[in-house]
């Protein structure tokens, strides 16, 4: 087993495992007005980032479904979205952007999979789906993106090509 294999299952553990701790216990505390950021894909994006499109998939897709399994919602309904989102931020790696830009792409990413998952959502809600994407897909997007920035600071060292 190589160092960077081993490196990427012990973030998984920690940070991936600390993100469904987070998300189910410490994120309900934060919610304004049933907007709600999403920790799981954060984590997702910083190993897609770090690691490259197939960790970056894994990743999401595992997630994903753990955090279905903890929640009522249907199995899959988040494991999708954020094996896309993992991909995509894996294939973004090979950019090599920095500052601005790398938040850019990260804002159009989340933005990727809140469309996706209340696309799917709209079929089990009977709500209109161009409600969803006003009063759902844009504030939550906004609200993981301010979170995102938030962990970065603390997290950066982490998930650098570095570590």
């Amino acid at each position: 087993m190589n160092q960077n294999l081993k490196y990427f299952l012990y973030i998984f553990l920690i940070y991936g495992l600390g993100s469904i701790v987070v998300q189910s216990y410490i994120v309900p505390f934060i919610e304004i007005n049933l907007w709600q950021p999403e920790m799981v894909l954060v984590i997702v994006l910083f190993m897609g980032s770090r690691f490259g499109a197939t960790a970056g998939s894994t990743a999401g897709f595992f997630l994903g479904l753990l955090q279905d399994a903890l929640t009522s919602m249907p199995i899959g309904i988040s494991a999708l979205p954020k094996a896309i989102v993992g991909y995509s931020a894996g294939k973004v790696r090979g950019f090599k952007l920095e500052g601005a830009m790398r938040l850019l792409w990260f804002f159009l990413l989340i933005f990727v999979h809140e469309f996706i998952y209340y696309l799917i959502l709209q079929v089990k809600l009977d709500f209109d789906f161009s409600y969803l994407l006003t009063h759902r897909v844009f504030p939550n997007t906004v609200y993981t993106m301010v979170m995102l920035v938030i962990t970065n600071l603390f997290t950066a060292k982490t998930f650098s090509e570095d570590a």
